[in-house]
């Protein structure tokens, strides 16, 4: 157990986070950068306490029957991870067993640790499953890596970092998971674009567009183009991608990590306005729309989420959804394939977003379908994808 200033950082970080609305990868990144004298135990306390107070916010408040004192809200953290209070003066008031009866009255909202309408809306969707999925998607998350297989092959990635300190198991496919070692990013093998961090499940979204070498694809919703450069390497850098977004900055990087992974066939293209899907009506032989959901199938990553997420803002993300799968949907040829994808495990952002297109555009049907349950059939994080076939045109 470390010092009690550890413990004022662990709290003045949580108070940031939530006072000032600030992003708690950032601020946890910026603390460590200040701190360069931990060592890595005290690193990994911070970082672990963190996140784990922000993914069970709800629990630990329940816990001190509303007391948001933070070191009410430690002491509680502490004793849902089966350890023993320090004798520690900032501790004097607060009981254990207190703590403990307090979560008998409970409700499941709160010792799932989610929000009342993200509750409800799992349970109505996952029965009996959504307390292991919520469980799960409370704990931290592994680290997993996509070897570049434009470079050479897992095994070869995985000896490289060997050499270089850090230990690795092969999972399947061509991804790799992260068990000790250095700073990845520092790695020479990350310089010279032998991998990219991406999560096990996302590793499973671009092979199911069953690519080929020459194919013309779109990503549609690419970000920072992790997909695309997995599409990429599944076409041996042979064809044509289009990467689209709506944002600038997140194509800038994406050219960039393309130059390092030896991508050339990568084009980016800033989305402006609905003319610049309407010009590429029947382009493309795959499109992948990996649109913009509520990320409820990756709160382990971004635990913080969960409590700036409203039902409004989930409703406006459901019209959103819509839009895009009707009007993107156009780029793919006839007897072409588009892949609808999130990270939601929530069924209206979902299947029901699918039924409602099919309903509409009689030429698609559905060929492929995959839900991705963290603690149910994956140890990664929560996504649903869509295989749509458009029919050949008579």
């Amino acid at each position: 157990m470390s010092d009690p200033y550890l413990v004022e950082q662990i709290l003045t970080t949580l108070e940031s986070v939530e006072s000032q609305d600030n992003y708690a990868d950032k601020v946890i990144e910026m603390t460590l950068k200040n701190h360069p004298e931990w060592n890595g135990s005290e690193r990994g306390e911070y970082v672990t306490s963190c996140y784990g107070m922000l993914s069970l916010k709800r629990k630990l408040l329940a816990a001190t029957g509303g007391d948001s004192n933070g070191w009410a809200l430690w002491a509680a953290f502490l004793v849902l991870n089966n350890k023993v209070l320090p004798d520690w003066p900032e501790l004097d008031d607060i009981s254990e067993a207190q703590l403990l009866d307090n979560l008998q009255s409970a409700s499941q909202a709160e010792l799932l640790s989610y929000p009342d309408f993200i509750n409800d809306i799992a349970q109505q969707d996952l029965g009996e499953q959504w307390p292991i999925v919520a469980k799960a998607m409370n704990s931290r998350p592994a680290t997993y890596l996509r070897c570049n297989t434009l470079k050479g092959t897992a095994t070869e990635l995985q000896n490289k970092l060997e050499t270089e300190r850090t230990q690795t198991q092969y999972l399947e496919g061509d991804a790799l998971k992260v068990d000790s070692g250095a700073n990845i990013f520092k790695t020479k093998a990350f310089h010279d674009g032998w991998f990219e961090m991406q999560d096990i499940g996302s590793q499973q979204i671009a092979p199911l567009l069953d690519v080929k070498s020459g194919m013309r694809v779109a990503d549609a919703c690419c970000g920072a183009g992790g997909k695309s450069l997995h599409l990429a390497a599944l076409m041996n850098n042979k064809g044509y991608v289009l990467a689209l977004d709506i944002h600038e900055h997140k194509l800038t990087t994406l050219k960039k990590r393309a130059k390092r992974a030896g991508v050339h066939m990568i084009e980016t293209r800033l989305i402006k306005n609905n003319k610049t899907i309407k010009r590429l009506k029947d382009k493309f032989d795959r499109v992948l729309l990996d649109v913009p959901c509520s990320g409820t199938g990756v709160f382990k990553r971004n635990p913080d989420a969960k409590w700036h997420l409203d039902e409004d803002g989930l409703n406006a993300l459901g019209q959103l959804q819509r839009e895009i799968l009707q009007r993107y949907t156009q780029m793919c040829k006839p007897g072409g394939k588009v892949v609808y994808a999130t990270c939601s495990i929530l069924n209206q952002e979902n299947r029901a977003q699918v039924d409602t297109f099919l309903a509409n555009n009689p030429e698609f049907s559905l060929t492929e379908e995959r839900q991705l349950l963290p603690g149910i059939n994956t140890e990664g994080d929560g996504f649903y994808a869509a295989v749509l076939t458009r029919a050949v045109t008579k």
